[in-house]
């Protein structure tokens, strides 16, 4: 009897045993299935990128608009939408990523051609004669293109004084085409104008009509008006200015070989004319049409000119305009036609 209740607990103990051992199995089980959904999980690669948190925070900058035909700005709606891109590290500058696309693009390295804002430089055109003909280029020529050069032709005449007088109290040099006549006749205003630092140029003897008159008296005009500007100043005019704008390519090849260029102008108030000659009306033509880089031509023996002028001239330094001679704002060599595109 104690033998049997002996073997079944024998038996209980090996049953126990038997069911742990299940147990353990089962849990030994569990444990590898898990390691290996676990294995099979990618880890993600490791990218040089910088997280959202890191990049830096930069203000975008509209670019500036190109001006349009007309000389007005174009507006920002018209301009099209920047792509959208990511912030560039300081460390590669010449790379270019873009989200929309998802490609990293290295642009091509270019060179920028060196540049003068100085330097004056010369275009030929050949003429229907087959003559090559030498005209300035304007951009090219300026020496001062943040200013204005203020002429006045015909004088000098009886309110001459009065203008230079106004000149002097706001230290500004203008040009004076001058008439031979009048050199001769008024020789204190020519000298004034040359010790005051206006330059003088030359507008023909008796005002002719340049391209209308034979080569003699073109020849003439323009050597008798030279060497009356000689006389006082001590020195010859390298400017001229072909009254009424009447011009051909003998004018400017006579110019040239009494070793002066030909200047026209780029503004033109008219206050020659009749309807014109309102002292209100040189003022507001002045205060509305001034640029810098341009030629405006007035002229001095109109009185509403000379008082619309000197009206005009301390609000135009107000606005930040500066004044210079013709040689000042553009350089020049005896032959040249400025603007050039008189040259026609």
């Amino acid at each position: 009897m104690r033998k049997f209740k002996f073997k079944r607990q024998l038996a209980l103990i090996i049953a126990i045993a038997v069911i742990l051992s299940l147990f353990a199995a089962v849990a030994l089980i569990l444990a590898m299935g898990g390691c290996a959904i676990t294995g099979s999980i990618p880890v993600p690669a490791m990218t040089n990128e910088t997280s959202p948190a890191e990049m830096p925070t930069t203000k975008e900058s509209t670019p500036a608009s190109p001006p349009s035909s007309s000389g007005n700005a174009i507006t920002s709606n018209t301009m099209p939408p920047a792509p959208e891109t990511t912030a560039v590290p300081s460390s590669l500058p010449s790379l270019d990523i873009s989200l929309k696309s998802g490609k990293t693009t290295v642009p091509p390295t270019t060179t920028k051609p060196k540049t003068s804002a100085t330097k004056q430089t010369s275009n030929k055109t050949t003429s229907s004669a087959g003559t090559t003909e030498k005209t300035t280029t304007t951009a090219a020529s300026l020496s001062a293109p943040g200013a204005v050069a203020i002429t006045f032709d015909d004088g000098p005449g009886k309110h001459t004084g009065k203008l230079l007088d106004a000149l002097k109290k706001y230290d500004v040099r203008v040009t004076f085409f001058v008439q031979g006549q009048f050199v001769e006749s008024r020789p204190d205003l020519i000298l004034r104008m040359h010790q005051e630092g206006h330059q003088i140029a030359n507008h023909t003897y008796s005002h002719k009509y340049l391209s209308q008159v034979s080569a003699d008296v073109r020849r003439s005009q323009l050597k008798s008006t030279s060497d009356a500007i000689e006389r006082i100043t001590g020195s010859r005019p390298t400017l001229m200015r072909p009254p009424g704008g009447y011009r051909s390519e003998p004018v400017y090849q006579e110019a040239g070989k009494q070793g002066m260029a030909t200047v026209f102008w780029d503004l033109d108030p008219g206050d020659w004319k009749k309807n014109n000659k309102n002292v209100n009306y040189i003022y507001n033509y002045l205060l509305d049409h001034t640029k810098k880089g341009k030629i405006i031509l007035l002229h001095d023996i109109h009185q509403t000119t000379v008082d619309g002028f000197i009206k005009a001239l301390p609000v135009l330094i107000e606005r930040g305009f500066t004044f210079v001679t013709v040689d000042g704002l553009v350089k020049l060599q005896p032959g040249d036609v400025y603007p050039s595109y008189w040259r026609r």
